[in-house]
């Protein structure tokens, strides 16, 4: 009988007792808390940096074409299409170039191209042959907050903004400044802003 007791006896110093459990369940609660909360930060930070770069990325298009066709702006071998800058303002510019190099400016070539800032729609917008029966409106870059052109002379004095007409000719470089908006983890708002200077290389040829 004695040695039954002392079975028993063993038996229940091999079990865990109630507070036991309570420790390691509390522990792994811990823990896997811990796990949770740098699987959250992380996913966080995946998603905003992700988003930066996107936001990085869209406005380094909008300057990289605005830039390649800008430097296109008035070229005219022939010295017969009267090739040049129609409309510079804060937000728009538009230009013409002879790219065919045969019959001047045409409504079935990239001739006439416009760059607009959509304030109202917090977009940059460019236009094939604006004012012709060839217009073509495309939206390049969503969630721009901010754009400006400016216009400088070859002395690098401020043309002012808009640029009379009679000042067209005279533009040499203009300054794009281009801010686009992105949204964190958080649903908080950043913005990324780039600047940049293109020299019209056809004009005043």
């Amino acid at each position: 009988m004695w040695d039954k007791a002392r079975r028993l006896a063993n038996l229940n110093n091999d079990a865990f007792t109630l507070v036991e459990l309570m420790v390691v369940m509390a522990m792994i609660c811990i823990v896997t808390g811990s796990i949770y909360g740098i699987f959250i930060s992380s996913n966080r930070s995946y998603y905003t940096q992700d988003s930066v770069v996107g936001a990085q990325q869209s406005v380094r298009v909008g300057i990289n074409s605005m830039t390649r066709d800008i430097r296109a702006a008035g070229f005219d071998p022939q010295r017969t299409a009267d090739a040049g800058i129609e409309v510079a303002t804060a937000t728009k510019l538009r230009f013409t170039a002879d790219m065919n190099r045969v019959n001047g400016i045409e409504d079935t070539d990239r001739e006439r191209i416009t760059y607009e800032y959509d304030a109202g729609n917090n977009r940059l917008r460019r236009c094939l042959y604006e004012g012709t029966g060839s217009e073509s409106w495309q939206t390049l870059i969503n969630n721009v907050s901010a754009l400006s052109f400016s216009y400088l002379d070859a002395d690098g004095n401020d043309l002012g903004n808009p640029v009379a007409a009679a000042d067209l000719e005279s533009i040499k470089t203009v300054v794009i400044s281009m801010t686009v908006e992105g949204e964190n983890a958080l649903g908080g708002t950043f913005t990324r802003t780039l600047n940049t200077r293109v020299l019209f290389m056809n004009l005043g040829l």
